[in-house]
């Protein structure tokens, strides 16, 4: 039986593994990193230049392009994190025979080593170990024993962080040059970067090092959407698969009947199952190499990062940090997340022929539907229906059903020849439906199909659903199940509704302790489901679960960091997943980190850019930008994710697009802004550049109309949902 490899052994394999370059498969020499993070040789890169007749650097890997420098491939940044690695591979050389390792610190070599100095980088006998602990001139040294070196191998070899030197005045490069980007030497600086702002390497490092590490933060979430993309590719791959056979399996017990008449036409409708398979398949297979560079590309970008700060000096680090995060914000701008979801669905069925005798020539059909997923209330919308067996005549059937009135809009199916079928069907009711389509008086597979309809800003302002009986509600949010949270300020309660009104749980759990509710205001719900609430009795943030349950609490009475004056409005941005708080007293908003650490804040009383008089309600758009409702200066400030001023629009007035105390906004899909506004008692909608498009609704206690409408929440599809505070009441719209 083979003898297992020693840890040594096995960590030597793996280190190896990373020293040997893709082109020519020889360890490393002169290391040089793309811009996708993938390293190489320098002379194999040249290789690929001169080869490339566009003088494109197109990485081998994944084929992602990078800029050559005016100098050519020497310009590339230099991996100097591979040489830390080749450290480790000459230690883990010497200790795969521990037994044989002589003391290589004293002059007593036949004396055995039986501990490792990892800032020596040196195995030491028992005597030097003694001194290490003795000797002031080793302190700080960290001394392990071989048997704890054989546990712990990742450690074993400290990087040499050295700083470089200038090579115009050799001297250690020890100043940064911020417009330059570039360190710098003292004599740099005054004859070079005289009049540049410029800091010193040991006392901004931190700051500097902070800024590449955040910089990664959308680069793991790309790294998790494809990782999950790659699951569901797999799921769906195992789905197509599993669906086929039980397509077949259906089939099979169809033509049982009928055997004799029908064995052809068994033979051909298989075939053509096999060969739509294998092309959905052949699709998702295509479309799993993507993702597959794409999830090669981040995991790169961040192994490579985090490995160069771990192991590089501040100014090694710094050396790279302006290519390095020119790198990072190019991989992560040009992410597509359509590429994740998968393009391939199980949209195949088997659609058996009536009378089975007469046409059992033809008998059966594959066929695939294809169904908009997104439809405009009052325009034409057009699905298609393709017959993979085209010589089949039965024509499908088809109804589009409101899945909030059971209304049934009607369709119209035309054939368009070769087995192609066209389904036009005019919505009138927005809101979720479904589109339910027969073919032989039976479903086919997918059926029925989720539609989501959109009502046309121009005819938005129908109320659809009351939700009542609530004791003075203020915000509203949505969920990704479609249930309505609802705070009600009087009651000190959170209420969670279904889609269609009902009640289903309460956040009862009022009080002035960690996790109780005063006067709750505010809701939102981040991406994970989770529900946040802005508590202006307690001036706390808190986080629950779908399920009621308290995740955190944050935040006390106060104008220090993380505390509030009376906090009022609450959103999530979806691009950086920060939370943002209204602090209504503090004339200011708070900017909280996904797990509700304090971030910043921003703003302060006044009427100039940026500042505040009595700010309500907070919004974000599909770009991050940041929206909030300026009451006291009738108007809405527009701000990036970390609070820049950027642009306001409207001014007081008493109606057509003029502001009257706005104290509610909410930013749908499409980016159109909504904004509720207490001295007109109406919603008004605008684009997110402040174009004024419409609004409904009036004071009063009528349908439609509002006392202080609070909070606005928008689905997918364009419902809006508006807490009617001085009415009690949540009214719906379409």
């Amino acid at each position: 039986m083979a003898e297992r490899p020693s840890a040594a052994q096995e960590a030597l394999s793996k280190v190896e593994d990373q020293l040997s370059c893709l082109v020519c498969l020889e360890p490393y020499t002169n290391p040089r990193l793309l811009s996708c993070f993938h390293v190489y040789c320098q002379h194999c890169l040249e290789d690929i230049v001169t080869h490339n007749r566009q003088g494109q650097l197109e990485c081998p890997k994944c084929r992602r392009p990078t800029p050559l420098p005016p100098t050519g491939v020497s310009g590339l940044q230099a991996a100097f994190n591979v040489h830390h690695l080749f450290d480790i591979q000459e230690t883990l050389e010497k200790i795969k025979e521990p037994q044989k390792l002589a003391c290589e610190k004293c002059s007593k070599t036949t004396r055995k080593a039986t501990s490792f100095c990892r800032q020596c980088t040196k195995f030491i006998c028992d005597m030097c170990t003694t001194i290490h602990k003795e000797y002031e001139e080793f302190e700080g040294h960290e001394v392990v024993t071989l048997e704890k070196v054989e546990g712990d191998l990742i450690r074993l070899v400290s990087p040499k962080k050295t700083s470089p030197r200038c090579p115009k005045h050799d001297e250690k490069m020890k100043l940064y040059c911020e417009p330059c980007g570039e360190l710098i030497c003292r004599d740099c600086l005054v004859h070079i970067h005289k009049d540049h702002k410029y800091c010193v390497i040991a006392d901004t490092f931190e700051s500097h090092k902070k800024e590449i590490l955040d910089s990664l933060g959308p680069v793991e979430k790309q790294l998790e959407a494809t990782d999950t993309a790659l699951v569901n590719l797999d799921g769906r791959h195992a789905e197509i698969i599993e669906h086929g056979g039980k397509i077949a399996t259906n089939i099979h017990s169809k033509f049982n009947e009928i055997r004799r008449a029908l064995d052809a036409r068994e033979g051909e409708l298989m075939a053509e199952l096999e060969g739509h398979t294998q092309q959905q398949l052949k699709s998702l297979s295509a479309q799993r190499e993507e993702v597959e560079i794409l999830q090669t590309q981040r995991s790169s970008c961040l192994h490579f990062v985090r490995e160069s700060i771990r192991t590089g000096s501040p100014g090694d680090v710094l050396k790279m940090k302006q290519g390095v995060v020119k790198q990072v914000r190019e991989l992560v701008d040009t992410f597509d997340p359509n590429t994740l979801e998968p393009r391939e669905t199980t949209n195949t069925c088997f659609v058996p022929s009536a009378q089975l005798v007469k046409e059992c020539k033809k008998f059966g059909a594959l066929c695939c539907v294809n169904i908009p997923q997104k439809a405009i209330a009052d325009q034409k919308v057009t699905a298609y229906c393709r017959f993979l067996s085209p010589k089949n005549s039965a024509p499908p059937e088809a109804k589009l059903i409101s899945k909030r009135t059971d209304k049934a809009t009607k369709c119209v199916v035309k054939e368009r020849g070769k087995g192609k079928y066209e389904i036009s069907y005019q919505p009138t009711v927005g809101g979720a439906s479904e589109l339910i389509v027969r073919v032989g008086g039976e479903e086919v597979a997918g059926s029925p199909f989720p539609v989501a309809v959109k009502t046309p800003i121009d005819k938005l302002g129908t109320v659809i659903k009351t939700i009542n009986d609530l004791k003075r509600p203020h915000g509203v949010a949505l969920n990704q199940a479609g249930e309505i949270i609802v705070a009600e300020h009087d009651a000190g309660i959170v209420s969670i509704f279904s889609p269609t009104g009902d009640k289903l749980r309460t956040l009862d759990t009022r009080g002035t302790a960690v996790g109780e509710m005063e006067y709750p205001r505010g809701v939102a719900v981040d991406g994970d489901d989770n529900i946040l609430v802005v508590d202006a009795g307690n001036h706390r943030l808190l986080k629950f679960s779908r399920g009621g349950d308290l995740i955190a609490a944050v935040g006390s009475h106060g104008d220090g960091p993380g505390q509030f004056n009376n906090p009022i409005g609450v959103c999530v941005n979806s691009v950086n997943g920060k939370v943002y708080v209204v602090d209504f007293g503090a004339y200011c908003v708070h900017i909280f980190n996904s797990d509700l650490t304090f971030s910043s804040k921003f703003g302060s009383k006044g009427s100039g850019n940026g500042q505040f008089d009595s700010p309500y309600d907070v919004a974000s758009d599909r770009s991050g930008c940041v929206y909030v409702v300026d009451a006291g200066n009738y108007r809405v400030q527009v701000f990036t994710p970390d609070g820049g001023y950027l642009r306001q629009f409207v001014m007081r007035g008493s109606g057509n697009g003029e502001l009257s105390g706005p104290v509610s906004i909410c930013v749908d899909s499409d980016d159109l802004v909504y904004v509720g506004e207490y001295g007109n008692d109406c919603v008004s909608v605008f684009t997110c550049e402040g174009v004024f498009l419409k609004s409904f609704g009036s004071r009063g206690s009528g349908p439609g109309q509002f006392i202080s409408p609070y909070s606005i929440a928008v689905d997918q599809c364009g419902v809006v949902y508006v807490s009617d505070y001085g009415n009690n009441r949540v009214q719906i719209f379409s």
